[in-house]
């Protein structure tokens, strides 16, 4: 299997649905071309560039790769012409949003194992690269970001980009694991909203046990 073109293909995946996420938050609060065309590229691209800048990587990734502009571009113009077809863009960005987020959790982890960070950076720049492209998208859009709502969000690629990097750990290529990691983080994403399971939460203390 071909490392690189996994991995391209994995990218090229990730800002598409990335940008259509982001297209379709920026729809649903009626801004106008440019406004969604910001906002597709900012959430396309802003986890990546957070990681690189965490990581010392400059310049960051997209400046050497401009192709991510027009693949983010068609995202936004994907989610703009399929409006008229979207039963709920709600529910289609929180799908978009799931499927950027178990591309992205692999992708972060293996850029942070490229600049030769440890294992443990690793996952947590790879639960960067997937969520605060969606959070620099919300706080723009003035909503609540996906991180700080009670669903499994973060959660999911973490433990994605843990899966990643424990198979490279046990001898395992990187197609394989890369493919074996986004599935694992779609997966648990995916339940999350189905059966609507809550992220862990320590119980709030009674007001006797404050004072």
């Amino acid at each position: 299997m071909d490392t690189a073109a996994v991995f391209a293909a994995l990218n090229i995946i990730g800002l598409f649905v990335f940008a259509v996420s982001g297209a379709l938050t920026a729809l649903r609060n009626d801004m106008d071309i440019f406004g969604v065309a910001m906002i597709a590229f900012v959430t396309g691209v802003g986890g990546g560039t957070i990681r690189d800048i965490m990581l010392g990587s400059f310049p960051v990734w997209w400046i050497a790769a401009p192709s991510a502009v027009f693949i983010c571009l068609s995202g936004a113009a994907a989610a703009t012409l399929a409006q008229p077809l979207i039963v709920s863009r709600l529910k289609a960005l929180i799908w978009a949003d799931a499927v950027g987020l178990a591309v992205f959790s692999v992708l972060g982890a293996q850029a942070a194992l490229a600049a030769d960070a440890p294992a443990i950076i690793a996952v947590f720049m790879g639960a960067v690269t997937a969520t605060f492209g969606g959070v620099v998208r919300d706080v723009l859009l003035n909503e609540p970001p996906l991180i700080l709502k009670q669903d499994i969000y973060a959660t999911a690629a973490l433990l994605g980009a843990g899966v990643y990097v424990g198979l490279l750990t046990l001898g395992l290529g990187s197609s394989p694991s890369a493919i074996a990691a986004a599935l694992t983080t779609f997966a648990i994403r995916a339940a999350a909203i189905i059966f609507d399971i809550p992220s862990p939460k320590f119980a709030r203390a009674r007001k006797n046990e404050l004072e």
